[in-house]
């Protein structure tokens, strides 16, 4: 039944008016990325639909990314994906999120990368990213200032006008505002979500699935300092994973050191990924240690900087193999 109302919903979004929140182009041209809503203005009460509209060349493979249960102040209650082509040489991707508003006025929507592969044989090894800045989404009130007015009420209020109220109703306004209170309790509370080595993944997905969690969950609102200890957490996890290292309790200097001597037999960890990893490692280590308080923006960047890390180093541990 929820399946059946959310292809009504999908289909009513794509004939009714939708409104568009950011793009971007790469620069060659070959990829262009779309946030779109529907209602184009949509109010507290509407079920909105947030699409993420992705057009590529034919023979570029995209990665969508991955969501959890919220996007930003937004609950996610369904997702779909679908695929259709636009001609012969270019295809059109899209990731269509039902979601629910939790408050009117603006809700931020964080930038997204999109992840692409060409699959021409000899460009198949390159990874390319597309990101899609923070955008904001205004959602309304149905109750207008004149609704809200005092002016019309009566200043003897009529007592059999009020006992006339069912006690029904007042039982089910309060049980709706406490389960809104568990609900936001629940959240500012609740730790990041692990992922079971059993599941089947690879460490790459397995990371990236940590990190999407570890964004759901919104510590850095609550305690960037251990925000930071866990994303640096899943980065030296995923390195473990990847070169067999054990080191957690080594200092970012050590923890460089120790993976160019584990390679030594291969060559060296190439330089670029060494500098960001190094960047990235003692721009937390600032946060952890030095008690420095990182903006909004110097979080996301932070995040962004893990995220792309994970997706580099895998390629380049399989063209050493290779070569060993």
């Amino acid at each position: 039944m929820n399946l059946l109302l959310f292809a009504i919903l999908l289909i009513d979004a794509i004939v009714s008016e939708n409104r568009q929140l950011a793009e971007v182009e790469s620069a060659d041209g070959r990829v262009r990325a779309v946030w779109k809503v529907s209602p184009a203005e949509p109010q507290l009460s509407d079920t909105i639909l947030l699409t993420l509209e992705i057009e590529t060349d034919s023979n570029l493979q995209v990665t969508m990314p991955v969501f959890g249960s919220t996007l930003g102040e937004l609950e996610i209650v369904h997702k779909t994906e679908q695929t259709s082509k636009i001609t012969p040489d270019r295809e059109t991707k899209q990731l269509v999120l039902q979601v629910i508003p939790q408050r009117n006025g603006i809700t931020p929507i964080w930038q997204t990368t999109i992840h692409y592969n060409d699959q021409r044989e000899e460009l198949r090894e390159k990874s390319y990213s597309l990101t899609l800045p923070t955008t904001q989404l205004e959602i309304k009130s149905a109750v207008t200032p004149e609704s809200a007015s005092l002016d019309n009420i009566s200043a003897t209020p009529d007592i059999f006008e009020f006992r006339s109220i069912n006690l029904f109703w007042i039982i089910l306004i309060v049980i709706f505002i406490a389960l809104i209170l568990l609900f936001f309790l629940f959240r500012l509370f609740r730790k990041p979500a692990t992922v079971s080595l059993e599941s089947g993944l690879t460490p790459q997905e397995i990371a990236l699935q940590r990190l999407a969690l570890l964004i759901e969950s919104r510590l850095h609102e609550t305690d960037v300092k251990n925000f930071f200890i866990e994303l640096t957490g899943i980065v030296r996890w995923y390195i473990e994973q990847e070169t067999n290292l054990r080191a957690p309790e080594l200092t970012t200097e050590e923890f460089l050191r120790e993976i160019t001597q584990q390679w030594e037999h291969r060559s060296a960890l190439p330089p670029e990924l060494r500098d960001r990893l190094r960047l990235f490692l003692e721009s937390a280590d600032m946060v952890k240690f030095a008690r420095f308080q990182p903006s909004l923006d110097e979080i996301m960047l932070g995040t962004r900087r893990a995220e792309e890390f994970i997706f580099l180093f895998a390629p380049q541990i399989t063209a050493q193999e290779t070569q060993s």
